[in-house]
């Protein structure tokens, strides 16, 4: 990206602005006054102002342009100067045109025959820097209409009274640009970037811009400049702290300057603490000191929850402080900020684990309870790193299995899996030779281990064996061991273990015996495709799991994931993608790596059914890189997979062989978690039929398919053989789905089997039938490629005799015009179905397809020939020989031939 990009943003969220003002310029002359942009600084009231400049030049305006400057004030006509011509009269002076008397009346005279015009605007930047001449000669050429202005004024900048007066008095139209909302400030970064940009990179860069473009800009440059954003898997991503930017050091830096001791402590210790309630930020700081910083714009005081409380005004500043803080001032400070907090009564929820953290960081006795409730609270938050640290200090104060657990699960949610196992292990021997240790806590610490291992190191066997080395003779602890070993089974695909689960599930004293019991049996019932049992099973253990932090965490943090996988299977593609985009916005503040990567992972599983691989391609790389640097190595494979068929169905055999790459690095072993593992499979055989070895593909499908359904996996298998049809492979998806069959309830698998039969008949009216299916699903690709199917089934019918010619002529037009009205809600794909469709096949024009399909979206007659040009009369005609060649009566028929019924 060049520097030029960065510093010049796309203009972004402003087009209800933009309207105002081009509203306001395009009166008549004479109540044309002009457009006065007040707003704080860096809030894009230049840039807007550039946008309408350019716009007026390009239609034909003359624009003149004073130069406001801090430098020249107290410089009358300053601003003007090059503006105003030479004062030396051109013509005889008469008596009925006396000379000016004084310099403004000269100025003004000079300055009405340079910029005055119908269709000329005088054009200021920064007004609020006028010398107060300049100002008022302006508002004189404004007030007696000879130039509409543009200005541009800063809001907490005073300003001479002549500018305030050119809105409050003398007509100019005054549009105050507030910061841009968090999704158009996402919106921008995109733009700058110029790509994806990963969901936490995201999140950090909007919170830390406020809003402000020109300080959006400033950190994108800075992170550039100082190598801490980079691109791999094609998403951009921050890679180190937004304090070790030096351009952002130096921009912000002035702002913190403290000539006083007391106001920089206070800085200080706000950074530190991020926010305080009011009477505890007087205490350590004191009112005196607090209201010069506020005057100064650097200290707010917010209402949260009903209660006042004390922060910096911008995020930036805590980063630069905390960072630039030297250590002694850090202890001192810390200390002094727990003791406030204790002293003004009982903590709750982040104040338990900010009173631990200060103390931590300032000395002195450590109360193991208290670090073991901030450890709880800091996990909770997902704000692992701390977590750790305060988990590892209640440890070495005594606190046992209790605070080692605590750490280990915070390594794994870094993705310190390594170490992680190494803590988990030293665990264990400490609980087999340690007194005091029994049952509970060596099989907690096994099950520990078995989740890491299986969810982080990809291995189910190592997982088992962990657990059966467990000798536990506690009912309890037993039972807790059983569970996970259920919802291990259920990891290899094993759908037997439904039954016992659910059981388990009804009977389970502990949240997390219940947990690990619903693991299992939801994912056995998703997999069987029995989903209205599944329903009813995360709605019931959702709330269960919801914060909850014990051995089975990153299990919880998989429900709302599996509610997605749910909804996508179905299908209800719009359900599937609200909740995929609440799970993954949910776990970006506060952070959630695991929730985040699977959250990725169904963005793109829901991109792909709805026909939009490019979009898919851009969440399956997100996920993949969030797995990768958490260590979840499963959805590593997995999302490889879905890069795989995003990118064969775009056609892009570079992208796709870079993810093949990525997968051959990084395959599953022997015994490794295949709840997704069909997601691999499709994805190469996808790849295999890009590069023109679909046997092969179809091979590797159809072996995948057959192993998913002798486990009972037949909900999941059914999905492999949906793309086996796709593929070429419908005979072979018939024989599949006669050995294993897709339960009866099952809306999807109902059509699954309808297209593979149709598809190997070559029966067009049944492919017709099934398309209508898909597009009633909102899956518009699979649509298309069934009606695609039905065109050539149709059109080579009828060559060969075998039906009716008229009739095969509307039939091929209607499925032609379905297959052109789904394709239209795509992005772009290239899929071997309709490549093997798209025959040349009468039936309706260009123009003609193009005026039944807005037809059938509910397009007027008189919408649609405005907005192709044509009359009224000439859309009817065209509509009524589309009807002709349809064989259908008119609009109602139109829309059911193209509809579900």
């Amino acid at each position: 990206m060049s520097r030029e990009a960065v510093d010049q943003p796309p203009m972004v969220g402003r087009q209800d602005e933009l309207r105002a003002i081009r509203a306001a310029l395009s009166g008549p002359p004479t109540h044309r006054r002009g457009v006065l942009i007040a707003g704080s600084a860096g809030v894009g009231k230049t840039r807007l102002a550039q946008e309408v400049a350019a716009g007026l030049a390009a239609a034909g305006w003359r624009l003149s342009r004073a130069h406001a400057s801090g430098s020249g004030t107290g410089l009358p006509l300053a601003a003007l100067a090059g503006l105003i011509p030479p004062l030396t009269p051109t013509r005889p002076l008469t008596p009925t045109t006396p000379p000016p008397s004084t310099p403004v009346q000269r100025a003004l005279a000079g300055l009405r025959a340079a910029v005055g015009g119908t269709r000329n605007v005088l054009v200021i930047d920064d007004a609020h820097l006028l010398d107060e001449v300049s100002a008022a000669v302006v508002h004189q050429l404004v007030a007696d209409g000879t130039v509409p202005v543009l200005v541009t004024v800063r809001t907490d900048e005073p300003a001479p009274d002549a500018v305030t007066a050119l809105w409050k008095d003398a007509g100019v139209h005054r549009i105050d640009l507030a910061p841009l909302s968090p999704p158009q400030t996402e919106t921008l970064v995109v733009a700058v970037l110029g790509g994806p940009v990963e969901g936490r990179t995201l999140r950090r860069l909007r919170d830390a811009a406020a809003g402000n473009p020109l300080l959006l800009r400033e950190l994108i440059t800075s992170a550039r400049e100082a190598g801490l954003i980079d691109r791999p898997a094609g998403i951009w991503r921050l890679a180190g702290p937004l304090d070790a930017a030096p351009r952002l050091t130096e921009l912000l830096g002035s702002r913190l300057t403290a000539a006083d001791p007391a106001e920089r402590d206070a800085l200080e210790l706000l950074a530190l603490s991020q926010h305080l309630p009011l009477p505890a930020a007087v205490a350590v700081a004191g009112s005196a000191t607090l209201e010069a910083l506020e005057r100064r714009g650097l200290v707010t005081v917010a209402t949260v929850d009903g209660q006042q409380i004390v922060q910096l005004s911008h995020p930036l500043y805590a980063e630069m402080l905390r960072a630039a803080t030297p250590e002694l001032a850090r202890l001192r400070h810390s200390r002094r900020l727990a003791d406030t907090l204790e002293a003004a009564g009982q903590l709750h929820g982040a104040d338990v684990m900010r009173v631990a953290l200060w103390r931590l960081d300032g000395g002195g006795d450590i109360d193991v309870d208290l670090m073991l409730a901030a450890a709880r609270e800091a996990a909770y938050l997902r704000e692992y790193e701390l977590a750790a640290r305060l988990g590892q200090r209640a440890y070495e104060a005594g606190g046992a299995v209790t605070a080692g657990l605590a750490v280990v699960r915070a390594l794994f949610q870094q993705g310190r899996l390594d170490e992680a196992v190494r803590r988990s292990a030293e665990l264990s021997r400490s609980a087999v030779t340690g007194p005091g240790h029994g049952d509970a806590e060596r099989t907690q610490i096994a099950i520990q281990l078995a989740v890491i291992l299986v969810h982080g190191a990809d291995d189910v066997a190592a997982a088992r064996a962990t657990l059966d080395a467990v000798a536990a003779t506690e009912p309890g602890c037993r039972e807790q061991l059983d569970a996970v070993r259920l919802y291990l089974r259920a990891y290899r695909l094993d759908c037997s273990v439904v039954t016992p689960a659910l059981a388990l599930f009804h009977t389970a004293g502990s949240v997390d015996l219940r947990l690990a019991a619903a693991g299992a049996a939801s994912c056995g019932l998703l997999l069987a495709g029995r989903f209205t049992e599944a329903d009813k099973l995360l709605a019931d253990v959702v709330p269960v799991a919801h914060r909850h932090i014990g051995p089975g965490q990153v299990q919880s943090d998989g429900f709302p994931a599996a509610v997605a996988s749910l909804l996508v299977d179905l299908p209800d593609v719009a359900g599937a993608l609200a909740a995929a985009e609440s799970t993954y916005r949910a776990s970006l503040q506060p952070p959630d790596r695991v929730g985040q990567a699977l959250a990725a992972f169904f963005l793109a599983k829901v991109a792909l059914l709805r026909g939009r691989p490019a979009t898919a391609l851009r969440w399956a790389n997100e996920a993949y890189l969030v797995a990768d640097d958490v260590q979840l190595r499963g959805v590593r494979r997995w999302a490889a997979g879905l890069r795989l068929q995003a990118a064969a169905q775009l056609g892009d055999l570079t992208t796709a062989g870079q993810a093949a790459a990525d997968l051959d690095r990084h395959p599953g072993g022997p015994d490794g978690v295949r709840l997704f593992d069909i997601e691999v499979a499709r994805g190469r055989a996808w790849l295999a039929t890009l590069t023109g070895d679909t046997d092969h593909g179809l091979r590797l499908l159809e072996q995948e398919v057959v192993r998913h359904g002798t486990t009972g996996a037949v909900g999941a298998g059914t999905l492999g053989v949906l793309d086996l049809i796709r593929l070429g492979g419908a005979t072979v998806a018939v024989r599949l789905l006669t050995d294993h069959p897709p339960p009866d309830r099952w809306t999807l698998g109902r059509v699954v089997v309808d297209y593979a039969t149709a598809a190997a008949d070559r029966d067009a009216a049944g492919l017709l039938r099934v398309a209508r299916d898909f597009s009633g699903y909102g899956m518009p690709l699979h649509a298309a490629e069934a009606a695609t199917l039905a065109t050539a089934a149709t059109t080579s019918g009828a060559a060969s005799g075998a039906g009716a010619g008229a009739g095969a002529g509307r039939a091929a037009a209607t499925a032609r015009l379905l297959a052109d009205r789904e394709l239209a809600r795509c992005e772009q794909p290239t899929t071997p179905a309709l490549r093997r469709g798209r025959r040349p096949a009468a039936g309706l024009t260009g123009r003609e397809r193009e005026v039944a399909l807005a037809a059938a979206d509910g397009e007027s007659t008189r919408e649609i020939a405005a907005r192709l040009h044509l009359s009224a009369r000439t859309v009817e005609n065209h509509l009524h020989r589309a009807y002709t060649k349809l064989g259908v009566a008119g609009r109602a028929e139109l829309r059911a031939a193209l509809i579900s019924r």
